[in-house]
């Protein structure tokens, strides 16, 4: 394995990771310290706000993924958009929510993180088009 392999392959598991430490991250902040772990028995606005808030932090966790791994971001989508319908299936297995509630919480914060790594797409298709024009 040559070191531009080795390079390229630990640029791949850092994206996954690190997009999906900030889905962590602001899963905890936003769910956990904001509003002391949010449940399927919270107050609708608890779990509107928070829902929302980690939803905002799978778009950033997705938008920093293709940060790390520019070449074929939605390609590094993919393996953490997995561990998040395995972890989605975990937690309905040892939770008392109904199943529609975990697939919406995990389906959404797998749309997000899509979303930010098609906004981080846009963004820097932009900003080469607008590079080439200014030549």
């Amino acid at each position: 394995m040559s070191n531009g392999t080795i390079s390229s392959a630990g640029r791949s598991i850092g994206a996954v990771l690190s997009g999906y430490a900030i889905l962590v991250l602001g899963a905890l902040i936003f769910q956990d310290a904001l509003f002391g772990r949010l449940t399927y028995h919270s107050p609708p606005f608890d779990l509107v706000i928070g829902g929302g808030l980690t939803v905002v932090s799978a778009v950033v966790g997705g938008y920093v993924l293709a940060i790390v791994a520019p070449k074929r971001p939605m390609l590094h989508a993919v393996p953490l958009a997995v561990w998040l319908c395995i972890e989605t299936a975990m937690l309905y297995l040892s939770g008392d929510s109904p199943l529609w509630f975990d697939i919406l919480t995990g389906g959404s914060n797998i749309i997000g993180v899509f979303v930010g790594t098609y906004v981080w797409l846009r963004l820097d298709e932009f900003q080469n088009q607008s590079s080439v024009l200014e030549q």
